[in-house]
């Protein structure tokens, strides 16, 4: 118990990477989908792409939702940090998340429907953006005295801040399309697969920019993921990621099913495991480590069993409900639940 016990940190930074990647991929592919309704031809289309979603997508916000709650009460500092720093993102992205919502819930209700259409995009889009600048102002450093931010509120609006948020866009974007080249058919299918190639693309020119951005940082002796004691080991990943990224191209071009979006899955599974790898045990780069920022170890006892119970059963109902809304989707229809 006393080793578990000393090791508690180290599991729940774990558990903290695990949330973020549920996260990124199931709502990650709502919100590609919806950037990409945007470029939608005909109203009928973009009602396929919610149709698509609209009886997962509040099971795939519930993530967000944990990871937060679970953040808070094993790293208090690091959320009132973040909070301070990231107020301004945090609140953008949950305005466009609930805009979102709002627009998936009245879209079948409304006699417009194309202005619930639009909000549903725009929506997504600002959640997408807002959540790539959070990620950007946490790896571009955050000064921390005395367990508080010392930074400014606009730290980070910065540039690296806005790579990494178009990056992370093509990313949604190419979860969302290979999410609906896998529940359609027909022309909107190889509308999906086209969009699909062109955001993989984006998203390796992305990660290449990213990283020599960091580089050239680290080289010049400013600060940079690569300044972090094992930011370096960002770099090991990089060899799956590409073995990865042409089975995903592979796929794409015989114009598979399901692979597409699987390897997008591994994708960012990959791209989560680098990233974990290059910050521990960094909870708030540069300088505060999971260790300072740590809860009291009553705290983590009483989370650590509470996780233990609610996260396997929040597994198995997500697993039960993509298994019983599996299928194709048609023209005004939900998931025909007799296809595989």
């Amino acid at each position: 118990m006393e080793t578990l016990q000393t090791y508690l940190p180290d599991v729940f930074f774990l558990i903290l990477g695990m949330l973020l990647f549920l996260y990124m991929v199931t709502d990650g592919y709502n919100l590609g989908l919806g950037i990409f309704s945007l470029t939608a031809r005909r109203e009928e289309d973009r009602g396929v792409m919610i149709h698509s979603i609209a009886s997962t997508w509040h099971a795939s916000q519930t993530w967000l939702v944990i990871l937060g709650g679970v953040l808070f009460g094993t790293f208090p500092v690091v959320y009132g940090v973040a909070m301070s720093a990231l107020y301004i993102p945090v609140m953008l992205m949950l305005a466009g998340l609930a805009f979102r919502g709002v627009a998936i819930e009245f879209y079948d209700e409304s006699p417009n429907r194309g202005r619930w259409g639009l909000a549903f995009g725009l929506g997504s889009l600002v959640a997408t953006i807002a959540q790539g600048f959070i990620l950007g102002g946490l790896l571009s450093g955050m000064p921390v005295v005395n367990g508080l931010f010392a930074g400014g509120y606009t730290d980070w609006l910065n540039p690296f801040s806005a790579l990494v948020a178009a990056g992370g866009a093509a990313g949604f974007v190419l979860l969302g399309t290979t999410y609906l080249a896998m529940k359609t058919e027909g022309p909107l299918r190889e509308r999906a697969i086209q969009a699909a190639v062109m955001a993989a693309w984006i998203v390796l020119v992305g990660l290449s920019l990213i990283l020599l951005w960091m580089s050239l940082q680290h080289y010049e002796g400013r600060y940079s993921l690569l300044s972090l004691r094992q930011g370096h080991y960002i770099y090991f990943t990089l060899p799956i990621f590409l073995f990865e990224f042409a089975m995903l191209l592979r796929s794409l071009k015989k114009t598979e099913q399901d692979k597409p979006f699987q390897w997008s899955v591994l994708l960012f599974l990959t791209l989560v495991v680098g990233l974990a790898a290059a910050l521990y045990p960094t909870a708030v780069p540069p300088s505060l480590t999971i260790f300072d920022a740590a809860a009291p170890v009553r705290s983590l006892w009483f989370l650590f069993i509470v996780s233990a119970v609610l996260l396997p059963v929040m597994l198995a109902y997500n697993a039960w409900q993509y298994l019983v809304f599996r299928g194709k989707v048609t023209e005004g229809n939900q998931p025909d639940k007799a296809q595989n």
